[in-house]
């Protein structure tokens, strides 16, 4: 079930959503999404791919998937709502395709993709549903889809009494494990394979700090999630085909 209220939903503008991700990108600008590294991880998720195919990255934000993707050889279309992002986009990736407009409505031909990617931006659209819609209509029938969303049983969240990223203030939804598969299924896109999303762990600098508390608390953090269930992971990565 969705933790944003129905009247959150309705009192949300899509203006609201690209005024704030133009501020997020204009203040924190490349350090506003994670790593280029990170994005060469998640793109070996959908390895091999065809040489020449097309892939749309939905929500592109700082342009480092679809700059991994165009230097593999894909043909690479990106959108975002916000200009501040389309902007950064075009500068980290010059060889895609980059383009303002929400992912609800999207402005390509029906059949139009090989791979489609949702890098942690579907619980932030006003209409999820409509953005599944949209797109399975631009996947090829045999098209891949990688999709990155959050876990509403993240284990650290409930220790922390936490409830969501640091973008929930604006628009988020937080679903389990079942309740994504369910969503997904509803819309024609099944999932084949699902992981971890390896970020947390890593993106831990252990020595960051001498601090020997610092240090203790991170190994704790790490070892932690050598063993932690996917059900109570921070995100799914979930591979994902088209029924035709």
């Amino acid at each position: 079930m969705e933790d944003t209220s129905s009247s959150q939903c309705q009192k949300l503008k899509l203006s609201d959503l690209a005024d704030f991700y133009d501020r997020m990108y204009a203040n924190e600008g490349m350090k506003a999404m994670r790593t280029l590294e990170h994005y060469q991880e998640m793109f070996a998720f959908i390895q091999p791919v065809r040489k020449g195919g097309k892939l749309l990255d939905i929500g592109c934000g700082t342009g480092y998937f679809l700059k991994t993707a165009s230097e593999a050889g894909l043909d690479s279309y990106g959108i975002d709502i916000s200009q501040v992002s389309v902007d950064l986009s075009k500068k980290t990736a010059p060889l895609a395709h980059v383009a303002c407009s929400p992912g609800e409505h999207l402005q390509f031909e029906s059949k139009s993709f090989d791979y489609i990617f949702f890098g942690g931006t579907l619980e932030h659209f006003l209409d999820p549903d409509k953005g599944l819609e949209e797109a399975y209509r631009v996947a090829k029938d045999d098209a891949e889809f990688l999709i990155v969303v959050p876990n509403k049983n993240y284990w650290l969240w409930r220790v922390r009494g936490e409830h969501g990223t640091n973008q929930r203030e604006v628009q988020e939804l937080l679903q389990n494990y079942d309740s994504w598969v369910g969503m997904f299924k509803r819309h024609g896109i099944v999932p084949v394979g699902v992981t971890h999303d390896p970020w947390p762990w890593k993106s831990v600098k252990i020595f960051k700090k001498k601090n020997p508390w610092n240090i203790a608390r991170r190994i704790i953090y790490r070892f932690i999630w050598l063993f932690i269930p996917l059900r109570h992971t921070y995100q799914f990565v979930f591979v994902c085909k088209k029924i035709a």
